[in-house]
């Protein structure tokens, strides 16, 4: 069932039924952008002695080959294993036609604490691109990990690398007896590891959103049983319910500043789109119409809203002001365009089309109107943009299974989260971690 439709469903049935009880597997896929970036990623010294969930060489590794920009060479094809500076021969990478090597140790401490240093080098000039030390607890190792491997990124694409980012999905879990299920709202890093539990519920919990500085969550909870719209943070698990209205709340948006929430009201009897200021809890509502007006999207501005309205007979895109004005449709292509986001750079919008009978995510280029699918998966649902506007996540079934993928802007570079033990659906990507 895909979002519109559950919007629907829980409007005239205030109930969800999940389709996917299935226990979720890890699949890995990975496919290229073409011209990649050579790299060498030599074993970091002292880091055999921890897990390999928490080496700084597997770890990048990963983070680097799934995002479809780079070619890490195989440490087997290696003539040397540097660590410190002096050890590095560039002639040694250039037979290896390495653009950049990554070298690097680590230390325990006393204390408890680990020191981490890195080097980066482009093997081409024989010079270090970027060296950073860190001392950090060891449940911060995997953070560590993910901060060299954006740099790593950024130095060779000028672009800022999301992997010390975070994701929020839903899990679903089956419990007993058919259609019955144990639903989690859990918080893991890019990669699905490191998962926090944000929230435990036996009725279904849905479309959790990120604030704009990434510290609080909203989502719908049916545990009540009648779907309300909650606000939790998300370090101290304290939450407050902000829309527990008769009939459907749904659907929450922060504004670019986290003052505001937009979200899905059905109190007059239609689905319509609301903005609630979170400090005075005054409502305005923005839609009216005996039509469905639902998933309300803001502009990084925050001067826009983009939002699903079935108002020309199917569920299509349309924009309309802040403050409810000029609203005109965007998605002329197909019959069925719905659950838009913008990129952070207010360029395009990624969003949920189907073709022929298949539901893909895709791309809405705002400046032209083009629309482009950028998977060949069937059944996807809830897509959302990275931070830096170059990759997105979204749910999707594989093998019989619902899992999260990520799939680049230009549709290159796909790959399935390796997330277990239940299946997965509504992701929402985190906005960049601040200081």
């Amino acid at each position: 069932m895909n979002r519109w439709g559950r919007c629907i469903a829980i409007g005239l049935m205030t109930s969800l039924l999940g389709p996917w009880a299935r226990a979720a597997v890890r699949i890995d896929i990975n496919h290229g952008y073409g011209q990649k970036f050579p790299v060498a990623i030599v074993p970091f010294k002292g880091e055999q002695a921890w897990p390999p969930a928490l080496r700084p060489s597997v770890v990048v590794r990963r983070d680097l080959t799934g995002s479809g920009w780079f070619d890490c060479l195989p440490s087997r094809d290696y003539l040397a294993k540097p660590h410190h500076a002096a050890q590095v021969q560039f002639n040694d990478w250039r037979l290896l036609k390495a653009t950049g090597l990554l070298i690097g140790h680590m230390q325990s401490l006393s204390g408890g604490r680990v020191n981490v240093v890195f080097r980066l080098y482009g093997v081409d000039k024989g010079t270090q691109i970027q060296g950073l030390e860190y001392t950090v607890s060891p449940h911060a190792l995997r953070t560590v990990d993910h901060k060299i491997a954006d740099a790593v990124y950024r130095a060779f694409t000028g672009i800022r690398g999301v992997f010390d980012t975070r994701i929020a999905y839903v899990t679903m879990y089956p419990r007993g007896l058919p259609g019955h299920f144990l639903y989690k709202l859990e918080v893991a890093d890019a990669e699905g590891h490191d998962v926090h539990v944000i929230l435990r519920s036996r009725e279904p919990i849905m479309s959790p959103r990120w604030s704009p500085h990434g510290r609080r969550l909203a989502y719908v909870s049916f545990e009540t049983g009648w779907p309300a719209v909650y606000v939790q943070n998300v370090a101290t698990g304290a939450r407050f319910q902000v829309a527990a209205f008769h009939g459907l709340n749904s659907a929450p948006a922060f504004s670019p500043d986290g003052t505001h929430l937009a979200l899905c009201l059905s109190k007059t009897g239609y689905p319509e789109i609301y903005v609630l200021n979170l400090a005075t809890r005054r409502l305005r509502q923005l839609t009216f119409g005996p039509d469905i007006n639902t998933e309300p999207s803001w502009s990084p501005g925050g001067d826009h809203l983009v939002f699903t309205s079935n108002r020309s007979g199917g569920p299509q895109i349309y924009e309309m002001t802040a403050h409810g004005h000029h609203k005109h449709r965007l998605t002329f292509r197909g019959r069925y365009n719905a659950d838009a986001s913008f990129s952070p750079n207010g360029k395009w919008l990624t969003l949920v089309s189907r073709r022929r009978g298949q539901y893909h995510a895709a791309v809405f280029e705002l400046a032209d109107s083009t629309l482009e699918v950028l998977t060949d998966t069937s059944l996807d649902e809830s897509p959302t943009f990275a931070p830096n506007g170059q990759e997105i996540l979204y749910s999707t079934v594989v093998g019989g299974h619902r899992v999260l993928a990520w799939v680049s802007l230009n549709g290159q570079g796909h790959r399935i989260l390796g997330l277990r033990g239940g299946d997965v659906t509504d992701p929402a990507w985190s906005p960049f971690r601040h200081p």
